[in-house]
């Protein structure tokens, strides 16, 4: 058990050094060990290892970055997934947890279109009429989340093009305002619906983002606000949750907090 316990640890260490190489492109040997609070010897020892097999380029003295086998096995997962089977998985299963409709979009041009809905309760918002339908990006959760995850550059630009149409008293029909609601989007890390879409429903949303970082698609979880306002400690954590997931399958790797393994 102590030889298990001991090579379960070495393997965790190993797949945390992996990690952080992923998502630094390039880094020290000392940086890694620094980061991940591992010990020196402990740090050389598996990037040893690891060199070896193929999965860290490596000379023993400075940078160490991802290697070939590691770049193989990577693309390899990725050719096996299908990112709107996967969402349509991690729907049902939102839906079923948080007793509320999930839904995805995707966007064309300056419209957010519904793809994709899950809703397994039976006292839920009606959404298998939104199928298909078309959407406006600044007045949904859906499109706030999609737009808040474009480089500054092309969300400017994409803004100023937007038909800013009030839905409800609650619309935000300023683009300053807008742009402002996009930067708390990016702090929290989700985005809020607050009844600008239609009176009286609150949804959460996040995106979905490719390798490179961009967004292909947007998921949300929807409900009447009273009831909605009761969860809004877990339903936006848990959305956030689900569209890094799906994200981390696609490539992405992004900012990641690195706990500290021990030594």
């Amino acid at each position: 058990m102590a030889e298990l316990d001991r090579l379960a640890g070495t393997l965790e260490r190993g797949f945390a050094i992996l990690e952080l190489l992923a998502a630094e492109r390039s880094i020290t040997a000392v940086q890694i060990a620094d980061r991940l609070g591992l010990s020196r010897s402990a740090t050389y020892r598996i990037l040893g290892t690891l060199r070896q097999r193929g999965y860290v380029d490596w000379d023993g003295t400075e940078q160490v970055s991802l290697g070939q086998r590691a770049v193989t096995l990577g693309m390899a997962a990725l050719s096996n997934f299908d990112p709107y089977l996967a969402a349509q998985a991690h729907l049902r299963d939102l839906s079923r947890e948080l007793s509320e409709a999930a839904l995805m979009a995707v966007r064309d041009g300056e419209q957010m279109v519904y793809v994709a809905h899950e809703d397994v309760t039976d006292h839920s918002i009606a959404v298998r009429r939104l199928l298909g339908v078309r959407r406006q990006m600044h007045s949904t959760s859906l499109g706030k989340a999609y737009l808040a995850a474009l480089p500054i550059d092309e969300v400017d630009a994409l803004i100023d093009r937007l038909d800013l149409t009030p839905h409800t008293p609650t619309t935000i029909t300023d683009r300053a305002r807008l742009r402002a609601e996009l930067d708390e989007t990016r702090a929290r890390g989700y985005s809020i619906d607050n009844s600008e879409n239609e009176p009286d429903v609150l949804c959460f949303g996040a995106a979905i983002r490719d390798e490179r970082g961009m967004p292909i698609c947007a998921i949300s979880v929807a409900g009447p606000r009273e009831r909605m306002l009761g969860k809004q400690d877990v339903v936006p954590r848990r959305v956030s949750e689900v569209a890094l997931a799906i994200s981390r399958r696609l490539g992405f790797v992004g900012p990641v907090n690195f706990v500290n393994l021990g030594r």
